[in-house]
């Protein structure tokens, strides 16, 4: 019975107050700025909502809890349900609502109160007190006169003592209601689900995964596997599109796999949930069908920009084959998704020359020539390239903002899944019904998403149960006929390139890259050798490492180290000091190759300093696998003393290959120039010292002369 008066005098008073306020006219002075709005001082949390696409007989039940945020007691406290007068009539109002103030300036956008939802939640809300909540009302009683869409507030109202005379709003929670019912006036869309599956692909040319995501993602709980979970109760209403890197590891993880995590190298366990998760995608996409995207997701910009398209290139067309390998089943691969839709021109043409047909953009990245022309339901265009033109799909950037929306607790997820339903039935809703293109792409913003299940799930419910949506394919997309909307191709900015791949990142793959050439340019056969560093170095220049460039460095430098020792296994042996007996003389080389196939290299000898050499390589000396071969190579030594000379394999350009081994060359031919000098000098001092002991004597005797004559 308290309770009950309790309600009915806040009723009367909010009434009354109401009454008050309408009759009230309007001042200046009186109007509440974005700056002076009050800030809520009660959270409004929204558990659950249901049902999903309410009818005339349904009953909207909301259970939820109010949080207190004030620093002082809250008294008389309640929850009542509030609605727009009138359904939007435009899009840009549900971004417009979602991001309100308590209080708006300009007034509620869900004006009509809703008495009879009126209820007590608490006498007493103490600061940091929580009560729950729970609404039921008949879709009968919301006094629903038209088809639209609906703003609903969830508005919780208080008092604080001595400051608040009558019940005062403490807080709102505004999410939105579309109302379609049967015979409603609307011609539904086609929405166009893409669903990526792709990961960061940290597997190195021995195929080490380098840490434990990629099994954990697979596993029950993980990201992927829930991916496949959701998509597969709808498996004919998303379009699969797939990463062949993943497939392939998944493939790989099945027959036993390695990881390597906190330096230590473990067994991987997760056999049967690689197993389990690629039977899985199999049952799933057998009858929809499957599109792959490039090996690795690779980043063709920056892979174009560092001179390196030809990694484009076999990133598309191996791609396929690899996809199909690891399902079982054939896999087209003629698709690209840029990453965070938008792409430059050089690696457009790339692209198309590869093969690529189709282009998923954002549809930012295309606006329409003429600002007053509307692109909505349009979502395919045509690029030029410089092969001919490319089919470009077009994801709707709202919507894709929308499933980014935070999604930290069970309300969070309702917001965002009620502003999806909203803005899918205001584009239903405001598109000419006589249009000829009717479709939206909904798409994540990377292909490496995570799907929360409570919230997609129930969307793609929707996609086949609402009114004003109609499910649809990719392949069903492309084949429809292109609008007539004009369009031109974004820019491509600083932002842009800044997102990509590293310069810095790019010319260490560049270096990698060239050493693999001149590594595979000896073998005479190196097929099964190239192959697992290529897909190596694909997985290195894959966009996944933008989002996390250490785990992208990691797995360069581990291609790089087992690249250095695979080439150093063919090698020179020679060391220690040659000497020869004259000036010119040959130096014996032996190298050896312990890899399992024959190879055919050069051989040169540098003097340090190369003044101080002269020598010829030798080129085409071929080594059968598991042997040694010797060579003799032709050299004269210049000048005295011995000589530091590198000997240096050649591959068959003359690029040097792998590291050199160092030698000592010294010539007895100075030694005996060096003798002979000695003796003529040692000669010429004789002779001087002969000459003045003669001329000592004869100038003796000379003295001695004329005393004898004397005498």
């Amino acid at each position: 019975m308290r309770t009950a008066l309790r309600l009915l005098r806040v009723t009367l008073a909010v009434t009354l107050a109401g009454t008050v306020a309408v009759l009230a006219p309007p001042t200046s002075s009186a109007k509440v700025t974005a700056e002076d709005a009050p800030t809520p001082s009660v959270r409004v949390i929204v558990d659950s909502m249901s049902p999903l696409i309410p009818g005339p007989d349904a009953t909207i039940r909301i259970r939820g809890r109010l949080i207190s945020t004030a620093r002082t007691d809250l008294t008389d406290v309640s929850v009542q349900l509030r609605r727009s007068t009138s359904p939007l009539d435009a899009r840009k109002q549900v971004s417009q609502t979602a991001d309100a103030p308590m209080s708006p300036a300009d007034g509620d956008p869900d004006r009509q109160l809703l008495y009879s939802t009126r209820t007590v939640v608490a006498d007493t809300l103490p600061p940091g007190g929580r009560r729950p909540f729970t609404l039921r009302v008949p879709a009968s009683e919301l006094g629903l006169t038209e088809a639209g869409t609906y703003v609903l507030g969830i508005e919780a109202l208080g008092r604080e003592q001595g400051v608040d005379e009558f019940d005062t709003r403490k807080g709102i929670l505004r999410t939105f209601l579309p109302w379609y019912p049967p015979g409603s006036d609307i011609n539904p869309v086609s929405l166009v689900w893409l669903w990526p599956l792709a990961d960061w692909p940290a597997r190195t040319t021995d195929g080490i995964l380098l840490d434990n995501q990629t099994p954990t993602a697979l596993s029950a709980g993980g990201r992927l596997a829930n991916l496949l979970a959701i998509g597969a109760k709808e498996n004919t209403t998303v379009s699969w599109i797939a990463d062949p890197a993943l497939l392939q590891t998944a493939s790989v993880m099945t027959r036993g796999y390695q990881v390597f995590q906190d330096g230590t190298l473990f067994l991987g366990d997760r056999e049967k949930q690689a197993r389990a998760w690629l039977t899985g995608l199999q049952a799933a996409t057998k009858s929809p069908g499957m599109r792959s995207l490039p090996y690795a997701d690779v980043d063709a910009s920056a892979v174009t920009r560092a001179g390196m398209s030809n990694d484009v290139v076999r990133a598309v067309t191996q791609g396929p084959g690899i996809a199909s390998a690891a399902v079982g089943a054939a896999v087209p691969g003629d698709l690209y998704w840029a990453p965070f839709g938008r792409i430059d021109r050089p690696s457009l043409n790339v692209l198309a020359s590869a093969g690529v047909t189709t282009l998923v953009l954002s549809a930012d990245a295309m606006p329409a020539t003429d600002d007053s022309q509307s692109t909505e339901g349009q979502a395919t265009a045509v690029l030029p390239t410089s092969v001919g033109s490319m089919q470009v799909v077009l994801t709707d950037p709202g919507l894709t903002r929308t499933l980014t929306l935070p999604q930290r607790s069970a309300s969070d997820v309702i917001v965002a899944r009620q502003r999806f339903l909203a803005e899918t039935a205001l584009i239903a809703q405001t598109l000419p019904s006589d249009q000829a293109a009717r479709t939206v792409v909904v798409a994540p913003d990377s292909v490496r998403w995570a799907a929360t299940a409570s919230l997609v799930a129930p969307l793609l419910r929707a996609t086949r149960q609402a009114p004003w949506l109609a499910p649809s394919t990719l392949q069903e997309l492309l084949d429809s006929s292109s609008p007539s909307a004009s369009r031109e191709r974004g820019g491509y900015g600083e932002k842009a390139r800044d997102a990509e791949l590293s310069a810095t990142y790019m010319a260490r793959v560049a270096r990698v890259s060239e050493q693999l050439d001149t590594f595979t340019s000896i073998i005479d056969n190196p097929t099964g050798i190239s192959e697992p560093f290529a897909e190596a170095l694909l997985r290195a220049e894959s966009s996944a490492w933008r989002t996390d460039p250490e785990s992208g460095s990691a797995l360069l430098t581990s291609i790089a180290v087992k690249l250095e020792d695979e080439t150093a296994r063919v090698h020179v042996l020679s060391e220690g000091t040659i000497t020869f007996s004259g000036d010119t003389g040959r130096v014996p080389i032996t190298i050896a190759n312990d890899l399992d196939r024959s190879v055919t290299v050069g051989v040169a000898l540098r003097g340090r300093p190369s003044l101080r050499l002269a020598s010829e390589p030798l080129t085409q000396i071929r080594i059968d696998a598991g042997r040694m071969t010797s060579v003799d190579i032709d050299a004269r030594v210049i000048g005295g003393g011995p000589l530091t000379v590198d000997v240096q394999l050649l591959g068959p350009e003359s690029q040097s290959y792998g590291r050199s081994a160092t030698i000592t060359v010294a010539s007895t031919a100075y030694a005996r120039a060096a003798a002979w000098v000695v003796a003529a000098a040692f000669v010429a001092i004789l002779v001087f010292v002969i000459v003045g002991v003669v001329r000592r004597i004869r100038k003796a005797q000379t003295a001695r002369d004329p005393a004898d004559l004397g005498a």
